[in-house]
């Protein structure tokens, strides 16, 4: 099995659904999406301290839905420009993060952007096959990953056909697909 052409293939597919998503549609993914992320290990630790944003799940959900997401935006370019990537030390702004801090990172900025812009979700959707690759590619136990990662590309084909039929979906999409699936700290 070719993962890459797989992986290519699902992405092109993934990007044409989103595309032909209402706004609406893409807020009710992010807000399900939301479900994985805070099942990252350190998720909220590590959002909290490089981003200085309190997670409070139901009030991010509540400003998703209403798209007042400018204050999370702010702080999160801010705290971007206060780190100088060339600094030899923590010190001075630059702290060199684990693989799965930066997804989270990463994962939270997407969550909180504009879904107007389609590329947002399809990135979302993206970094969790990056999070369940990671997984496979570095935990004692690959196989496990492969599968729930095979399991994950069908469940996004499944959501993709179901943008098509203008579906609202639920927030706990997420939570209930990843509840018996535990993300270790590797």
């Amino acid at each position: 099995m070719n993962i890459v052409q797989i992986i290519n293939q699902h992405h092109f597919a993934l990007k044409r659904a989103i595309e032909q998503s209402s706004v609406q549609q893409r807020k009710s993914l992010v807000a399900a999406i939301f479900s994985f992320y805070l099942k990252l290990p350190y998720f909220k630790e590590t959002v909290e301290k490089h981003y200085q944003i309190k997670l409070d799940q139901q009030q991010i959900l509540v400003d998703i839905a209403q798209n007042k997401l400018s204050d999370y935006q702010a702080k999160i370019q801010q705290a971007n420009a206060l780190v100088d990537e060339y600094a030899n030390d923590s010190e001075h702004g630059y702290e060199e993060l684990e693989a799965l801090e930066t997804m989270a990172l990463d994962g939270f900025f997407m969550l909180l952007s504009d879904q107007h812009d389609a590329q947002n979700l399809i990135g979302l959707f993206s970094s969790i096959i990056e999070v369940l690759d990671y997984y496979e590619n570095f935990s004692d136990d690959p196989s496990y990953w492969n599968g729930v990662l095979a399991q994950e590309i069908a469940f996004q084909e499944k959501m993709m056909l179901e943008i098509t039929s203008e579906k609202i979906f639920d927030e706990s999409t997420y939570r209930e697909r990843y509840q018996e699936i535990h993300f270790t700290d590797l």
